[in-house]
């Protein structure tokens, strides 16, 4: 379970690379950053190319980057959606609509509610992913197979990834016979 949890967590990281760099060529500020003025002023802080600093540290940075933060946000959007859709079915099997019980004004639970649905998620990934930088010795392990290898993991995760959000979906059809 964790090997593949990582694996999905690294397929997500390097799609996102991957569009950063189509979209990077209409990015303006790419131009921006070759105009010798600018070229200067990041020199003077120690920067000789903005370019290569905005990709490599900022983005693609595996520890601290963007790019491996907004992979972890899905990892826990995911799990959410996994969450939900068991959420619904539960609901479902005991015929009654609990989500309008939690929603009612002046409920406290509904805080309970929306703390545990983000904590669990939170604790999963802490575990699978994030306890002692798992997911860097991951990487680096992923980083030396074959691109068939990658290829063939990178679909594999694509279809976990589809598989929760139609499950998320899909619990919503049993959920409809009892509204």
């Amino acid at each position: 379970m964790e090997r593949i949890w990582n694996y999905v967590y690294y397929a997500i990281f390097n799609f996102l690379k991957q569009l950063y760099k189509l979209l990077s060529y209409i990015d303006p500020f790419r131009l921006i950053y070759k105009i010798p003025a600018i070229k200067k002023f990041y020199a003077k802080g120690g920067i000789d190319d903005m370019n290569k600093f905005t990709d490599d540290i900022i983005f693609n940075n595996k520890m601290s980057g963007l790019h491996s933060i907004w992979a972890g946000i899905q990892m826990g959007g995911l799990l959410v959606f996994l969450e939900y859709g068991l959420f619904n079915i539960l609901q479902a099997i005991l015929g009654k609509s609990l989500i309008q019980l939690v929603w009612q004004p002046g409920n406290p639970y509904k805080w309970i509610f929306i703390i545990g649905f983000l904590i669990i998620p939170w604790i999963i990934n802490e575990q699978l992913l994030f306890k002692n930088e798992k997911y860097l010795k991951y990487f680096e392990e992923f980083d030396k197979e074959t691109k068939k290898v990658k290829r063939k993991w990178a679909w594999i995760s694509f279809g976990i990834i589809i598989g929760i959000l139609t499950f998320f979906v899909l619990s919503f059809v049993p959920l409809s016979k009892i509204y």
